[in-house]
């Protein structure tokens, strides 16, 4: 047996294929296509970045690895000292960070008299 196929003339190559003809985008779907992309991109980034500050620092605020530590023989009492001419939270850390490392324990003295700068005759507070 032997099957014949014909073609209808009155159809063209490319409908026989399925293809349709594509539409001119307007500059409105163009423009909202953009804004849903943009969106989005912009929350995947604001996603990674709390993902990431909550990776780091924890949802407490407090970074990971700075966990509360104090100095051996100082657990149970917490001192101060009064800051003379010249010295700095670094140079106080040093005198009495005992065997904790020097920059947790500047870190910690940062935190305890809120901020960076100390003066003279100030009390600080020892961790």
């Amino acid at each position: 047996m032997s099957a014949t196929i014909t073609v209808p003339s009155h159809r063209t190559p490319s409908h026989s294929t399925g293809a349709r003809r594509k539409r001119p985008v307007s500059a409105r779907t163009y423009a909202r296509r953009r804004a849903v992309v943009g969106g989005c991109s912009a929350l995947v980034v604001v996603a990674t970045l709390v993902g990431s500050y909550d990776l780091l620092a924890g949802s407490s605020g407090t970074p990971a690895s700075a966990a509360a530590s104090r100095p051996a023989g100082a657990a149970a009492t917490r001192g101060s000292v009064v800051a003379r001419p010249g010295d700095t939270l670094w140079s106080i850390a040093e005198q009495h960070r005992g065997d904790v490392g020097i920059r947790r324990y500047v870190d910690a003295l940062i935190d305890l008299n809120g901020g960076v700068s100390i003066q003279a005759g100030q009390r600080v507070t020892l961790p």
